[in-house]
């Protein structure tokens, strides 16, 4: 636990990443004003306190929170590796075992985190600027955002598996952005193809919403728990044969 102590303080100190947190929380916040100013000048209702936090979610899990989890990525394992830190951690008395594992634990804390900031900001905008706000729209939100980190945590362990052949971290970055674009692209264009990559569930909380636990929904649960099983333990091959 000290290990993934250590890269969570070295993850979230970098102005990048505290820039972002902020970021993330300020994006509802000011969203939410502008929505219900709009609202009121041209007398119509789009969003209400209830669907605001989903609708900030929906946005987060499509474009924005990929890009941020590829940015964190390609930083902790690439980056890293091309400022030569990563080196000088393997001569401490660690397996590559733990350096591995803890490095996707402050990840995934690190999404968590963004999730909860954009959960929350989003609730207090809702309930402050738009109407409608629900105890039950309340609970529909935060079991929505906690629901979001399972697929997201999918892909960003396809992009910890990528980034290991790649020793630059803006090379992957930059690849990390397009193989998601190309994953989106195929959303629209294959969808049968589609359900075979983490992005077809980027917006599963809306089944769980529409349906409830049923069989379907179980077995996406299943695939994408496989997936991260997966792919974990070919990242942690490719990183234990890697030579920095």
């Amino acid at each position: 636990m000290l290990n993934v102590r250590n890269e969570w303080m070295k993850l979230i100190r970098k102005r990048s990443a505290i820039a972002l947190l902020v970021i993330s929380g300020l994006l509802p916040l000011v969203a939410g004003p502008i929505i219900n100013v709009l609202q009121n000048r041209f007398s119509f209702t789009a969003f209400d306190g209830e669907s605001f936090p989903l609708v900030m979610l929906s946005l987060a899990v499509s474009f924005y929170l990929p890009l941020l989890l590829a940015l964190a990525i390609s930083d902790v394992f690439s980056g890293e590796q091309e400022q030569k830190t990563l080196s000088f951690l393997l001569v401490r008395p660690i397996s590559r075992m733990k350096i591995f594992k803890s490095k996707t634990i402050s990840t995934g804390l690190y999404l968590l985190a963004l999730l909860l900031i954009i959960c929350i900001s989003s609730i207090l905008s809702g309930a402050i600027w738009l109407e409608n706000f629900t105890v039950h729209g309340l609970f529909l939100a935060v079991v929505s955002f906690m629901l979001s980190w399972i697929p997201l945590m999918a892909l960003g362990l396809l992009f910890m598996f990528l980034v290991q052949w790649i020793g630059s971290g803006s090379r992957a970055l930059t690849f990390s952005i397009i193989l998601y674009l190309a994953m989106m692209v195929v959303n629209f264009l294959f969808p049968g193809l589609a359900r075979w990559l983490p992005t077809y569930d980027t917006n599963w909380y809306q089944r769980w919403i529409n349906s409830g636990l049923n069989t379907l929904v179980m077995g996406r649960c299943l695939y994408l728990l496989s997936w991260c099983a997966m792919f974990y333990t070919l990242g942690y091959y490719k990183f234990s044969k890697k030579e920095f």
